[in-house]
């Protein structure tokens, strides 16, 4: 009866739309298999907490270790994502609406992991598992010592972090019109009832390959300065009375995310 009803908790947390209730931030996590696999241990999850990320990603075929690993990661303020398996983030499948999203870094080319997580977040992903594709341990390190690619993932992640409250009741907004069209651009205009947020992407990882062309935001969308959530510069458009335009530049495998408060 203990192993039936938490293998009940773990398929509630790996059902679809479990996590829409679970958090109001984007969380960066960290896949991990026990070690030996299905084993947590208390070393491990310490070492993916002070690396940055806020959560750890379990198998669901570990089940018979979730219980401890639920206690120790409770207790450094870790929260516990549970995937049945590790799918890829694709440009392809970024736009899918998957509430969890997995970055395998070992597959993935280093230059397309900001446009592919934030265009993932644009489309409602709420947490991003970095997998280091290991049948047991986190990846963080090896023989030689941390990874080259965790502090690239912590500082996406930090991307997240500092921007939590943005994504609590963010849905998506109006239609905002591009053109000259770029298949390579995804700008996504969300709401969550305090601010207007712009998430933009580039899927080009080719050098050189610029995107130049111009947004028509609804009516009700301001001109006004809008805030660059990365460097803390400001953004302004075109104040039309049809609709405020924008003239999108974005570079090959680039992210932008912009706010502005809708009062």
């Amino acid at each position: 009866m203990r192993w039936t009803a938490v293998a009940a908790a773990l398929l509630l947390l790996v059902a679809p739309g479990a996590a829409a209730v679970q958090t109001p931030q984007v969380l960066a996590s960290v896949w991990y298999r026990g070690l030996p696999a299905g084993v947590p241990r208390q070393v491990d999850l310490e070492a993916i907490r002070d690396n940055g990320f806020t959560a750890v990603t379990w198998p669901l075929q570990h089940v018979n270790g979730a219980e401890q690993l639920q206690r120790m990661a409770a207790a450094l303020g870790l929260t516990v994502v549970v995937r049945s398996e590790s799918v890829p983030l694709t440009f392809g499948n970024a736009t899918n609406g998957d509430l969890r999203a997995d970055l395998l870094v070992s597959r993935t080319p280093r230059a397309d992991w900001p446009a592919l997580m934030w265009r993932a977040v644009a489309h409602g992903s709420r947490t991003i598992s970095f997998d280091a594709g290991l049948a047991e341990g986190t990846g963080l390190w090896d023989e030689n010592g941390p990874r080259d690619w965790v502090s690239v993932a912590a500082a996406l992640g930090r991307q997240f972090t500092s921007s939590a409250g943005l994504w609590r009741s963010a849905t998506r907004g109006p239609v905002v019109v591009v053109d000259p069209a770029d298949t390579r651009l995804d700008l996504s205009l969300l709401d969550n009832g305090r601010s207007w947020i712009i998430i933009v992407t580039n899927a080009s990882s080719t050098p050189g390959e610029v995107i130049d062309t111009y947004a028509t935001f609804p009516k009700d969308v301001p001109a006004a300065e809008w805030l660059n959530l990365f460097d803390g510069t400001m953004m302004s458009m075109l104040y039309r009375p049809a609709g405020s335009r924008w003239h999108v530049r974005l570079g090959p495998g680039e992210a932008k995310v912009f706010v502005i408060d809708k009062r």
